[in-house]
């Protein structure tokens, strides 16, 4: 009877000690413990609650993804949003650049008064530079077009070389076939669609094609396109007559005028004179 009541006595002390163990243990993480916010202060939620206070208040991190999201719907770098007429130095340059800009101002003023006004882009010209690389086509071209997106209007923009190799690499992706409709619909019917550095390093057959279409349709549908390019009368044997006819028809406003600039070099002409990376680098 005695050991019985020991045993007994042995099995109530261990089952305390387990019961206190168990209680005394630390609480595991749950999933939304361990969960990594980028934004730690609101979780994530674009809100903060103040209990003290009983208030909720925006988050200091909502602008931030406001701009991020934007930026990718409109393939736009978070280096073109500060490329501005503002900030596009004119001292000393050449004339061409001179005109370049002001024809550029001139657009992009058009553009935004007609937005302003209620309207929309259908049947605006369309806008191109032409010249050497340097000159300055891809910031006054973002220029032009950035205002746009404070009244709701985002352009697309597509890069020649980064863009058709992006999207070409879905063509042998069994799971992303569908993407390359997606992307060419949204290309197609886009508000507005800039194209930088047109025929820059490659005119491959299949992105000449492609690019027939793209042209072609919205010059149809007259909607806007807004360009550039190191060539002008290259773009013909490159891209074809009828693409490159196109383009430069429809810089033509209908009262008569050209929103076409000229930033090519002459014969002859040494070939750094307008390109900025290497101005005032030789005494």
């Amino acid at each position: 009877m005695q050991g019985m009541k020991e045993a007994l006595s042995g099995m109530m002390e261990r089952l305390q000690a387990a019961r206190a163990n168990a209680t005394s243990a630390p609480k595991q993480p749950s999933a939304e413990d361990s969960k990594v916010y980028e934004c730690p202060k609101c979780r994530d939620d674009g809100v903060i609650f103040d209990p003290d206070r009983n208030i909720a208040y925006r988050c200091e991190c909502f602008e931030r993804k406001k701009l991020k999201r934007m930026l990718k719907s409109t393939n736009m770098s978070e280096d073109a949003m500060h490329k501005t007429f503002d900030n596009f130095c004119l001292d000393g340059l050449d004339p061409r650049v001179v005109a370049a800009y002001e024809l550029a101002k001139e657009y992009s003023d058009g553009l935004v008064a007609r937005v302003k006004s209620g309207k929309d882009l259908r049947g605006v010209p369309w806008f191109g530079l032409l010249g050497t690389s340097g000159s300055g086509k891809t910031h006054l071209i973002t220029a032009a077009v950035a205002p746009l997106i404070q009244y709701g209007v985002y352009p697309l923009f597509f890069n020649w070389v980064q863009s058709f190799t992006e999207w070409f690499a879905h063509y042998n992706d069994p799971d992303g076939a569908y993407k390359v409709e997606e992307i060419r619909q949204r290309i197609y019917n886009c508000e507005l669609l800039v194209v930088d550095d047109i025929c820059k390093e490659s005119q491959k057959d299949t992105w000449v094609k492609e690019f027939y279409g793209i042209v072609d349709y919205r010059y149809r549908k007259q909607l806007p396109i807004v360009y550039t390019s190191e060539y002008y009368a290259e773009l013909i044997g490159f891209l074809s007559k009828a693409t490159a006819g196109r383009l430069f028809e429809r810089t033509r406003s209908p009262k008569g005028k050209m929103y076409l600039g000229n930033l090519l070099l002459r014969e002859g002409e040494d070939p750094l004179a307008l390109d900025y990376r290497f101005r005032g680098l030789m005494a």
